[in-house]
C-alpha cells in the first residue's frame, strides 16, 4: 500500500471519528430527524440524509472557489444565525401548533408515500443550512480535513467525504431505526406529546440562534 493511499485511509478515519462527534451533538437537525420518523416514516428521514450529503458535496465543490473564506466571515456567521433562527422558529411554532391542536396524527405515519421525497431531501438540506454552527464547523474543522484532502488528490477527497457521510449515516441511521421501532407505542397522546417536545426544543434552539445573531451584529 503507496504512502498516499495510507494517508487518504487516515483521513477517512479521521472524517469519521470527528464527524460521528458533530453528528451525535444534539441540535435542529437531529429533532428533525426524530420529527420526520415518528410524522412521515423512516424513509422520509432518511432522504434527508441525501440532501444533507448534497449540500455538504456542493460545499466541498465551492471550496475550490474560495468559499471557505465568506464562510468565515463573521457578518456571513451571523446573518445566518439570525435567518436560520427564524427559520427553525417558523418550522417549531408549526409543529407545536399541530401537536396541541391535534391536526398531526397517528395517521399521518402511516401513509408517509403521500409526501413527496423532493421535499424529504430538501428539507435535509434546508435544516443543514438553518444550523449556524455548521457553517461554523465546515469553515474552521472542515476546511482543515478538506485541505488535507485535496493535498492527496482526488483518493483524499473522496476519502475525507466518505469518512464524513458514514458518520452521519451511521449515527442517524440508528437514530431512526430506534425511532422507528418505538413507533408502535405511540398512543395518540404520546405521539403528541413527542412532537411537541420536539417543537419546544426546536424553538428554543431558533430563538438563542436570533438572539445570538442580533446581539453581534
Amino acid at each position: 500500500m503507496n504512502a498516499d493511499l495510507t494517508a487518504a485511509l487516515a483521513l477517512g478515519v479521521s472524517a469519521f471519528l470527528i464527524g460521528l462527534t458533530g453528528a451525535m451533538s444534539p441540535g435542529p437537525y437531529l429533532t428533525m430527524t426524530i420529527t420526520r420518523t415518528v410524522t412521515r416514516g423512516p424513509l422520509s428521514a432518511a432522504l434527508m440524509l441525501v440532501g444533507h450529503a448534497l449540500l455538504e458535496g456542493l460545499l466541498l465543490l465551492g471550496f475550490a472557489f474560495g468559499l471557505q473564506n465568506l464562510l468565515a466571515t463573521p457578518t456571513v456567521h451571523h446573518v445566518l444565525s439570525v435567518v436560520g433562527g427564524a427559520f427553525l422558529v417558523w418550522m417549531a411554532v408549526g409543529l407545536l401548533r399541530g401537536a396541541v391542536d391535534g391536526t398531526l396524527s397517528t395517521q399521518d405515519v402511516a401513509a408517509p408515500e403521500r409526501e413527496s421525497r423532493i421535499g424529504s431531501v430538501l428539507q435535509g438540506m434546508v435544516v443543514s443550512l438553518s444550523t449556524p454552527y455548521w457553517s461554523l464547523w465546515w469553515a474552521t474543522i472542515g476546511v482543515k480535513l478538506a485541505v488535507d484532502g485535496l493535498a492527496l488528490g482526488p483518493v483524499g477527497v473522496a476519502a475525507f467525504f466518505i469518512g464524513h457521510q458514514l458518520a452521519d449515516v451511521t449515527w442517524y441511521g440508528f437514530v431512526i431505526a430506534a425511532t422507528s421501532r418505538g413507533r408502535s407505542l405511540l398512543t395518540p397522546v404520546v405521539y403528541r406529546t413527542v412532537i411537541g417536545g420536539c417543537a419546544l426544543f426546536l424553538l428554543y434552539l431558533g430563538a438563542r440562534f436570533v438572539l445570538e445573531g442580533f446581539a453581534i451584529l
